[in-house]
């Protein structure tokens, strides 16, 4: 598996010369596995999706928030003659393509998902599931509205993605469960500890309860993702230069990880 960070903020996209060692497109993960295409969230990361050729290509998405889901207007994915499975769980009484009408179709946005070159095909995701020979896991979050996190395994290797996540102790455990081994953990640690403690409910953890997860779940490596878009680079590299496990670091825009 190849994993391609294309976004990595968190809320709302940033702008300026003191975000651009970080980046500051929204949650968007690229997973190039068994000929497919796999992208983690539709952020405005999505805007930076490569040529993938004539890999198969789906879009799994965590939760319909607003960050989460804005890169889908104008992406290079929708406006290429593929065919695109998308898959997001029902919510509030809401099916998959419910949520994704209440963004694209006026008037919020002047053309519907129809009317793009892509053929979209809605998936109401249930797990767990095949992508060809990629096994699809998942558990439920701990984030206003709900959200789901992602295990992605081919052959041995794996990766989880942990965004929009608040830890509690009866989730911690079961993450760490969930997590148990994998290669890769992408891990939401939008607040500093200080933050956390005014931010508490709004659905989003620290780096030390990552590290936590790092230890209970044997993973090999972390990436910390959706950053704050009031931190900038140089509070990121401070945080970052603040790690003492090797095995851990914070996501950059560009990033590629072989699995």
């Amino acid at each position: 598996m190849k994993v391609t960070i294309l976004g990595v903020r968190g809320s709302i996209p940033t702008d300026g010369p003191e975000f651009c060692e970080y980046g500051g497109a929204t949650s968007c993960i690229l997973v190039e596995a068994d000929g497919r295409a796999i992208y983690l969230d539709a952020g405005s990361g999505l805007l930076r999706a490569p040529n993938t050729g004539e890999a198969e290509v789906s879009i799994l998405l965590t939760h319909s928030h607003m960050d989460h889901i804005l890169g889908l207007p104008f992406s290079p994915v929708l406006l290429s003659d593929k065919t695109l499975d998308l898959y997001l769980k029902k919510r509030e009484g809401l099916s998959a393509k419910d949520q994704l009408e209440r963004l694209m179709a006026p008037p919020l946005w002047p053309v519907g998902v129809e009317q793009y070159p892509s053929e979209v095909l809605f998936h109401d995701l249930e797990l767990p599931m095949q992508l060809g020979r990629v096994q699809v896991t998942g558990m439920e979050s701990n984030h206003p509205g709900g959200s789901t996190i992602y295990r992605l395994d081919l052959e041995g290797r794996s990766l989880v993605y942990a965004t929009d996540y608040e830890h509690t102790e009866e989730k911690q455990s079961e993450l760490s469960e969930f997590a148990r081994d994998t290669d890769l953990l992408l891990y939401d640690a939008q607040y500093t500890e200080e933050e956390y403690a005014r931010m508490k409910g709004f659905g989003h953890s620290t780096v030390a309860e990552g590290m936590k997860v790092l230890k209970q779940s044997g993973a090999k490596r972390i990436v910390f993702v959706h950053h704050d878009p009031r931190h900038s680079d140089a509070k990121l590299r401070e945080m970052e230069n603040a790690l003492t496990d090797h095995r851990a670091s914070f996501a950059k825009a560009g990033d590629v990880f072989e699995l």
